[in-house]
């Protein structure tokens, strides 16, 4: 089966799907119903993105079923609504003791697997932590770790007098993981996150970026192992997660941007 076929009674011949072909896989001749290059099945990246853009329905791709394709929701919001998600958004370091429901979380993985990565190649994998045990695990062994690092030491001491200085009594922590041999899993990872992140604050829950634990299971060879990441894959970035205890009603001040316009 070809990688593209063609519904000649639908196609208007505007040319969009070899437009958006990122990869230059669809050629069109004047007057001439689009058509897939030589190994077009092989190189496609699956984008879904000619199939996409049709307006007609003309296209349908092998590879990507069409009833898998999701229509585009009418009421996406407008500039003023996402500025206003972007600029209010805040880490939160403090979680009220009710876990989220697992169908929320479930929520925040489906959107956040549909951020964007390099070449469309889809190699970020999840962790989700609830279980309070293995949540605790997690702070023990990222402390430990936090005490051999000079400058993570006040970090640590804060934890001996009680304060959860790692997971900030998140009662969710979202691990992305990708393969070490792979060039974009960091970027990928946080790109993922941060829809992932950007979510949570529109469902009015809290996130806070889990660098420390992160950090710790690259070191860690046991921390890695409790959070199930595969040999030859590395942890790329986390998020605590969680009910927040309060609500932000300023968005502080930050520094000018520092741009060369040229």
């Amino acid at each position: 089966m070809p990688l593209i076929t063609i519904d000649p009674d639908k196609c208007n011949h505007d040319g969009l799907c070899a437009q958006a072909c990122p990869v230059y896989l669809i050629r069109m001749e004047k007057g001439a119903l689009p058509e897939a290059i030589d190994r077009a099945k092989e190189l496609c990246i699956r984008c879904g993105h000619c199939v996409a853009v049709c307006p007609t329905g003309a296209l349908s791709n092998s590879l990507m079923p069409t009833e898998d394709f999701l229509p585009v929701p009418e009421n996406r919001p407008g500039a003023d609504e996402v500025e206003a998600l972007l600029l209010s958004r805040r880490s939160v370091r403090g979680f009220r003791k009710e876990p989220i429901p697992r169908e929320q979380l479930e929520r925040l993985i489906e959107v956040a697997r549909r951020a964007p990565t390099a070449s469309n190649s889809q190699n970020v994998s999840w962790v989700m932590i609830q279980d309070p045990a293995k949540l605790e695990r997690v702070k023990e062994l990222t402390a430990g770790w936090m005490t051999t690092v000079d400058r993570l030491k006040r970090y640590a001491e804060g934890l001996e007098r009680g304060r959860d200085m790692v997971l900030r009594g998140g009662t969710a922590l979202a691990m992305a993981y990708a393969p070490e041999a792979y060039l974009w899993g960091v970027a990928d990872s946080a790109i993922a996150l941060t829809y992932m992140e950007l979510m949570a604050s529109g469902m009015g829950l809290g996130a806070c970026w889990g660098g420390l634990v992160t950090s710790a299971c690259g070191q860690v060879p046991e921390l890695a192992e409790l959070m199930g990441i595969p040999e030859e894959y590395k942890a790329c970035g986390a998020l605590m997660l969680g009910l927040p205890k309060q609500k932000h009603l300023l968005i502080p001040p930050r520094n000018p941007a520092r741009v060369k316009w040229l």
